[in-house]
């Protein structure tokens, strides 16, 4: 069965409460940056961080860098991919992508799924996708506690920070400023 997320990799092996304090975090290879105020591409960001609105070809902003810090938070706190798309046989790496988010955040508004156009290229109808008709949906904190083995009262404040970066309307998604005041980086 589909599954949006990457089942590869031992769930048990996560860092414990101490390795995070000792990690250091740099930032490399930009290759697919632009600025803010001048866009250059329609395809930006490494395909697992890849955000809905890039995917469906939208214009984007800095909220799509909200949804990329959401996906790279999911691989830092389980070591796997939130989104490790693969092609098929009769489907593409982008309509698995499309997959599975949906399978992860639920049915794409018809107003954000139908507004450019070249909507046909995922969708046949409103919340049908063309080329992938069996979905597995599951939530992301069903996900923490059944594959990662996390228990709900850990599960829940990671689901809250990554649902609020996954907001399918990337003008309702979190901000940076919002996310740095989030609980899950807060509480112990």
């Amino acid at each position: 069965s589909r599954c949006p997320f990457h089942l590869g990799g031992d769930p048990g092996n996560q860092l414990e409460d101490s390795d995070l304090m000792s990690i250091e975090v740099k930032i490399a290879d930009l290759g697919s940056a632009c600025w803010t105020y001048k866009p250059f591409s329609k395809e930006i960001q490494t395909q697992p961080y890849r955000a809905l609105e890039v995917l469906l070809g939208l214009d984007y902003g800095t909220p799509a860098d909200i949804w990329s810090t959401g996906c790279l938070a999911f691989e830092m706190a389980t070591g796997e991919c939130l989104f490790d798309p693969q092609p098929g046989k009769y489907f593409s790496r982008d309509d698995d992508h499309v997959a599975r988010i949906i399978e992860l955040l639920g049915r794409i508004p018809p107003r954000i799924a139908f507004s450019w156009n070249k909507s046909t290229k995922f969708f046949s109808r409103p919340g049908a996708l063309l080329r992938i008709s069996r979905l597995s949906p599951c939530s992301l904190q069903a996900v923490l506690v059944d594959r990662y083995r996390w228990r709900r009262q850990e599960a829940a404040p990671l689901a809250s920070f990554l649902l609020a970066a996954l907001r399918y309307a990337p003008e309702h998604r979190a901000t940076a400023a919002q996310c740095l005041q989030h609980a899950w980086l807060h509480d112990p």
